[in-house]
């Protein structure tokens, strides 16, 4: 599972380890812009799932990290996360368990191996990274209709309100409705 930094544009940086990107992300900070191009930059992981015959690789861009605290265990401390991904291609998000270890000469070693929580643990953590607890389509149900309660209740504005509330939840642009 190779793991890099780089902007959308793909100009890769060293100058930002991902251990670094996903403190920021987990705080709510943006981990940087790209000097080539301006574009912000992106936690970007690369993986082919074993097994598989065609050996395609999937790509997934860290969204948002739920930074799970740091962890003394013998003469190393583990920092670990739960990395909130979504997969380019399908636009589909995912949850990955992640660790870095750091020993004695300071050095990272990155693992994805889950970390051992209590049941209780992980639905707090599923819950603030707010993934798979609420389908995007019910979210964006509930937001249409507080617009269409905003609007007091009149009629003729469904799609409007739709659309709105779908650009507001998914972030992408909002289209208008044409009559």
């Amino acid at each position: 599972m190779a793991s890099k930094i780089c902007c959308p544009e793909g100009h890769s940086t060293k100058a930002i380890s991902v251990w670094e990107a996903a403190v920021a992300l987990s705080g709510g900070r943006a981990i940087g812009s790209c000097k080539k191009c301006g574009k912000g930059l992106q936690y970007r992981i690369g993986h082919v799932y074993a097994g598989d015959p065609d050996e395609t690789e999937y790509n997934y861009i860290v969204t948002r990290t739920v930074r799970l605290g740091k962890r003394p265990k013998g003469e190393e401390k583990f920092d670990s996360f739960l990395l909130v991904v979504r997969e380019v291609d399908s636009d589909e998000e995912e949850i990955l368990p992640t660790f870095w270890a750091f020993g004695q000469t300071g050095a990272q070693r990155a693992g994805h191996l889950a970390p051992i929580l209590s049941a209780e643990e992980w639905k707090k953590l599923f819950k603030q990274a707010g993934v798979g607890l609420e389908e995007p389509q019910q979210k964006i149900r509930e937001r249409a209709y507080q617009l269409y309660e905003q609007r007091g209740r009149r009629d003729g504005h469904a799609l409007e309100d739709w659309l709105q509330a779908e650009a507001e939840i998914t972030g992408r642009a909002k289209l208008r409705a044409a009559a």
